[in-house]
């Protein structure tokens, strides 16, 4: 009797993949299983014998080119095929003996002039490196489109035989053929993956993942076996449970299909919510296992293909949406249990989303710091609805956490997700316990926590330099509100409240001025400003004018140091406005009506702005004018109309010295308004004694001053415009 084992022949080329003797056509290869290894041996074995056939033309070609440069007699290049810069550069050198390529003849070199070297030729310009080729458009290719086809129609003509003929036929014939056909589907699939036909597979086994989901609805819905007395809904969980364990077995006997884990996923989604009785599923019970299911999902992403790690997270998604709408209603208006329980399990959840997200393998697919802080934040704002139930404590409490957390956040070696959550976390908490303080109207206890929540701020402007200026205004912003808060609470009446923002304001100067030249300098300054007025605001508000004079002037002194040492014009504009507004308002308060105790304010105010001009050396109009002006001619034109002895006495030892100062000093400003003053006070002296002088005396003296301006007309003349030209020349 002939041996049944089949033994390969010796001449059979060999297989590609492991090189043993390949079987006859169609069989595969007894050893690695390639499909059809006869013809893929053939095919490899063409494509070497004419590579070596290419290869020895090739060198038949190149050794008769070697042969013929050889022995044909040597040529001068062509003047075209000279570089253009060797032709211009390069003098005509001398002939040289020509000699075999192998080599030059034997003896002494003969001396001659050393070629010139041509210059260097500038490199010529490196391309960009070309982009990755565009990825090529997946279609449906015929082949595809006729297997889609296939499996619809035979799932189509399972419904219409469960729907049409189910009733025609026996309990047990009914079950063996949907058992059948549903078992030829997933048999004939794993056949395709062995064979390698991938279109093929992944078709028939969506149509027995189809089928077997006929199959188990049609059980319940026409009472097979006594399935219609099983819950619909307990009954679709455990359908989901069976698709679930036959996919998974499916897929491990056959591992090339991509159907059956993506059906066991998709069947995976709603089993736990439906197997949970109905009185559990609206419940905390409900939410941990939708909570549980999206944590699976995410799980399973270590051991899914990377083509199904997209489907799984946002199945992920899709079942977290109505876990966290169903856990944070319970968190905030369920019972006190219900409330707990869910937190808990919203808090565990974060807690492992957070641990699951810093996997490589989901880091590589998306960026997990915003899925981190909306974890944390979601289980922050359970822990917030649940803490609201005790009142005021739990808000003070879970405002507290929040500010811990986010004081805890503040160190640099904190990153990653977990910066993202404890951020998040952190600032749920403390948002949603000030919200329920403040709705209990407790602004007492309001104030103390937003002040306190200037201790994250000040730790991370200390600690983290990339927020630094975000962190310092968020510090001064806090502590305002605080005072803001307090004054509503009715802790601080409003002159203390003006004088506490007086004090925000100058020491956030103060920071700007020690930070000056960075970039917190401005988050600094700003608030310092916001303060300021917010200052005035306030204690405008209840009249108190005293105390808004001096919260003016702690602010603005601040700011006129500040504007001083960095040179920051706009910020003086705004300092010299403040001083001069607070001695305004203090002398309106003390109902002073001494005109130069208004206007002496404005020009200390004005020279102080003109310092910058007066160092640089500029024109005196634009300089020191303004504040002699403000300073002088008001109590000039006062002197006038109502003239006192110390009033008189001062501007005009005023207008004096400025003219003085002015001539010496050749500067215009000063002179022209010092000498203008005293032309005003003595015009405005003598005017009441003129109708007084007798007429005789008041002719005899305009003939007299005609007379002599009329004989020295031409010195005095020339003396004018000399004068006029002296003061035009000042500056």
């Amino acid at each position: 009797m002939p041996d049944a084992t089949w033994t390969p022949p010796t001449w059979a080329p060999p297989c590609p993949v492991c090189g043993t003797p390949a079987a006859p056509a169609p069989a595969p290869c007894p050893t690695c299983g390639l499909p059809a290894v006869s013809q893929a041996a053939t095919v490899v074995a063409r494509l070497a014998a004419t590579i070596d056939e290419f290869a020895r033309e090739r060198d038949a070609l190149v050794a008769t080119l070697r042969e013929a440069a050889r022995t044909a007699p040597a040529r001068p290049l062509a003047p075209a095929h000279v570089p253009v810069v060797a032709r211009v550069a390069r003098p005509p050198a001398a002939p040289v003996a020509e000699h075999p390529p192998w080599g030059p003849p034997l003896g002494p070199p003969v001396a001659g002039p050393p070629p010139l070297a041509p210059p260097p030729l500038a490199p010529p310009p490196v391309a960009p490196p070309p982009g990755p080729p565009p990825a090529p458009r997946r279609r449906l290719s015929p082949q595809q489109v006729l297997l889609g086809l296939g499996a619809l129609l035979v799932v189509a003509a399972a419904i219409a035989f469960v729907a049409v003929a189910w009733t025609r036929l026996g309990v047990t014939f009914q079950a063996a053929v949907m058992a059948t056909v549903t078992a030829a589907a997933c048999a004939t699939s794993a056949l395709a993956a062995r064979r390698g036909l991938r279109a093929t597979e992944e078709a028939l086994a969506a149509a027995g993942a189809a089928l077997l989901a006929v199959d188990l609805g049609a059980a319940h819905g026409l009472g097979l076996f006594g399935a219609d007395r099983v819950p619909l809904q307990l009954w679709t969980g455990l359908s989901c449970v069976a698709v679930v364990a036959a996919s998974l077995a499916l897929g491990r006997a056959t591992r090339s299909t991509v159907t059956w884990p993506l059906v066991a996923l998709l069947a995976a989604q709603p089993a736990g919510w439906l197997l949970l009785p109905a009185d559990l599923a609206d419940g905390a019970a409900g939410v941990a296992v939708l909570v549980a299911t999206v944590l699976g999902d995410v799980l399973v992403v270590r051991w899914l293909r990377p083509a199904l790690v997209p489907v799984a997270l946002t199945l992920a998604v899709l079942v977290a949406v109505p876990a966290v709408l169903l856990g944070l209603l319970l968190t905030w208006v369920g019972t006190p249990l219900d409330s707990w329980l869910t937190t808990a399990v919203l808090t565990a959840a974060g807690a492992a989303a957070v641990a699951l997200l810093r996997q490589p393998r989901l880091a590589a697919h998306t960026d997990t710091r915003p899925p981190a802080a909306l974890a944390a934040g979601i289980a922050a704002a359970a822990l917030a609805g649940s803490l609201s139930g005790l009142g005021v404590p739990g808000g003070v409490a879970a405002a507290a956490l929040g500010l811990v957390l986010l004081s805890a956040c503040t160190p640099e070696r904190v990153a990653g997700p977990v910066l993202g959550a404890g951020l998040a976390a952190g600032a749920v908490l403390a948002g949603t316990g000030a919200a329920v303080v403040a709705d209990a109207d407790r602004y007492d206890v309001l104030a103390a926590l937003v002040l306190a929540a200037a201790v994250p701020a000040v730790l991370a402007a200390v600690l983290r330099a990339p927020v630094r200026p975000a962190a310092t205004a968020a510090a001064f912003a806090a502590v305002g509100l605080a005072v803001l808060t307090a004054r509503e609470g009715g802790l601080v009446d409003a002159p203390a409240t003006g004088l506490l923002l007086a004090i925000v304001g100058a020491t956030a100067f103060g920071v700007a001025l020690l930070r000056a030249g960075t970039p917190e300098e401005f988050t600094a300054a700003a608030p310092g400003a916001v303060a300021g007025a917010v200052a005035g605001l306030v204690t405008a508000e209840v009249g108190a004018w005293g105390q808004m004079a001096v919260d003016l002037v702690v602010v603005g002194a601040a700011a006129g140091c500040y504007a001083l040492v960095t040179g920051r014009r706009p910020v003086a504009a705004l300092a010299v406005a403040d001083l001069v507004l607070a001695g305004w308002i203090a002398a309106a308060g003390a109902d002073i009506r001494t005109p130069e105790v208004y206007t002496l304010p404005a020009a200390v105010g004005l020279a102080l702005f003109a310092i910058p001009a007066l160092r640089s050396g500029a024109a005196s109009w634009a300089a020191e004018g303004p504040a002699l002006a403000v300073a002088l001619l008001p109590s000039a034109l006062v002197v006038v109309a109502e003239p006192t002895a110390l009033r008189l006495a001062g501007v005009v030892t005023a207008a004096a010295a400025l003219t003085v100062a002015g001539a010496l000093t050749h500067r215009q400003a000063p002179f022209v308004l010092g000498a203008g003053a005293l032309v005003v006070v003595v015009l405005g002296r003598l005017a009441p004694y003129a109708p007084l002088v007798p007429r005789w005396v008041t002719l005899a003296t305009a003939g007299l001053v005609l007379l002599v301006v009329g004989a020295t007309y031409e010195r005095r003349r020339q003396q004018a415009r000399e004068a006029v030209a002296w003061v035009a020349q000042m500056h």
